[in-house]
């Protein structure tokens, strides 16, 4: 029964290589069967099911290499409910390969996972590295020189990223993130020490698609790409960086001003110039993007607080940032081929998805009273904490205008008239949606949804993953 913490783990990838070797293995009409993707689901739930049950005992595996505590299990858990919840949304007449397209959300979880439960560097770089693989493969399926881009800017962040990691290691004399912290008690934030930090964090920003680092990767998110392949870049590598650098916060929260500064800035470029940008643009997916890198400022935002509220706070609206960013683009799907103009009247013509692309956007936004308002108002409050007032006030002026953004996205799908089907998008029609997709969007609703109403649980679960990771 210990081992049965694994067990999420385990039936991720198993899934995973069955779906890759169903074609290899001469079963193509199984493998583009309609109740593959259910069956994926129904899989990932049941993952989850067994996270939130076993994933409660607490314990280290692997000689320390694997940790379970509350941390690992939040995260984990919000890695499962994503991958479902993109697999269950997704529009399959806009994916080439849909073996591949639902492969690569399992691994991206599993990346996720193994990142949460890391005990050391090691194993925040492999998780990081599998979380980005996974988006890149499927960018492929259809873009292949953006896949070349986005191997690029994940080798400098890599890079960066390993050169940082290599000199802390070198500071502290273990690699092991429970050791690192109590070696940096008495550190002083040196210029030696505090460069390598800046290019560790450089590289995380750099994956996550943090302004400016957002030219390398949003272009895979905003082109006319696999739709999955731009939700697993957009979301689920973004939460694994988060994920990674929460755990290097808690490691490094003693010394605060190795990475608080730094920090400061970046969570507000990518807090205002999200929002900014979100309400300049005309493609949906764009603003989509944009407002994802405005959220995830304000997740960076609560790392600078020096409290374990913020941490906390960061922990729980990244939770609510890789459901609503990872399904975000799936949930668009063709339909944003054609621009801001290809959603107009999609509220009347596909209310399930046009229900959940406008909830998904609205919690990016931090409009009320969905998850990514509450996230965003307990990283507000653990800002005034610490007399951050600046930061806030420029947070708040990104809040404002990434909910102008999403109410004009709001406008186009519910006021203005749908078009005639031969000037949608250049298409003579709008492809057919199976009804199980129509029923993932309306699950996807009742989470995200259900995700703001349930605030008060899953910050607490977030306040004990928190503390598991030594903060008090």
């Amino acid at each position: 029964m210990t081992y049965m913490v694994l067990l999420p783990e385990a039936l991720v990838v198993a899934a995973a290589v069955v779906v890759l070797l169903l074609p290899r293995l001469g079963w193509m009409r199984i493998a583009a069967r309609r109740e593959l993707a259910p069956a994926v689901t129904v899989v990932l739930i049941v993952a989850f099911g067994i996270e939130l049950w076993a994933g409660a005992n607490v314990g280290t595996y692997f000689g320390g290499a694997l940790v379970q505590d509350r941390f690992a299990l939040f995260a984990k858990a919000a890695a499962l409910l994503s991958a479902a919840a993109v697999i269950a949304t997704a529009d399959w007449t806009a994916e080439d390969t849909p073996t591949v397209a639902i492969a690569m959300p399992l691994l991206g979880a599993f990346g996720v996972m193994v990142a949460a439960s890391a005990g050391d560097l090691v194993g925040l770089w492999a998780g990081l590295e599998l979380a980005g693989a996974a988006g890149i493969v499927a960018v492929s399926l259809r873009r292949p020189e953006l896949a070349l881009r986005l191997i690029v800017a994940g080798g400098v962040a890599t890079g960066l990223f390993l050169t940082g990691v290599a000199y802390v290691y070198a500071t502290t004399g273990t690699a092991d993130l429970g050791s690192m912290r109590p070696l940096l008690l008495y550190a002083t934030p040196t210029l030696p020490l505090i460069l390598p930090v800046l290019l560790l964090l450089g590289g995380l920003a750099m994956r996550a698609g943090l302004a400016p680092f957002h030219l390398a990767t949003f272009p895979a998110v905003g082109s006319s790409g696999s739709p999955i392949g731009g939700g697993l870049v957009l979301g689920m590598a973004a939460f694994a960086t988060g994920v990674v650098a929460i755990k290097f916060a808690a490691a490094l929260i003693t010394v605060p001003a190795l990475f608080a500064p730094y920090l400061a800035v970046v969570s507000a470029v990518a807090m205002v110039g999200g929002g900014a940008a979100a309400l300049a643009v005309r493609s949906p997916r764009a603003r989509l993007a944009y407002l994802a890198s405005s959220q995830l400022g304000w997740a960076a935002a609560g790392l600078v607080s020096h409290y374990r509220s913020g941490v906390a706070a960061s922990l729980f609206l990244l939770g609510a940032f890789a459901v609503a960013a990872t399904s975000g683009p799936a949930l668009l799907g063709r339909a944003a081929d054609g621009g801001d103009a290809a959603l107009s009247g999609l509220g009347l013509l596909r209310p399930a998805r046009a229900a959940g692309l406008a909830l998904a956007m609205l919690s990016l936004a931090g409009a009320p009273p969905l998850a990514g308002f509450f996230g965003e108002l307990a990283v507000a409050a653990s800002l005034a904490q610490g007399g951050q007032w600046i930061l806030l006030s420029l947070g708040t002026v990104g809040a404002i205008l990434s909910l102008a953004a999403a109410l004009g996205t709001l406008r186009v799908l519910y006021i203005q008239a749908p078009l005639d089907e031969a000037r949608r998008g250049g298409h003579a029609a709008l492809p057919a949606i199976s009804g199980f997709s129509s029923l993932g969007a309306v699950a996807f609703c009742i989470v995200i949804a259900g995700y703001g109403f349930m605030a008060n649980p899953i910050m607490g679960l977030a306040d004990q993953g928190a503390e598991a990771l030594g903060l008090r």
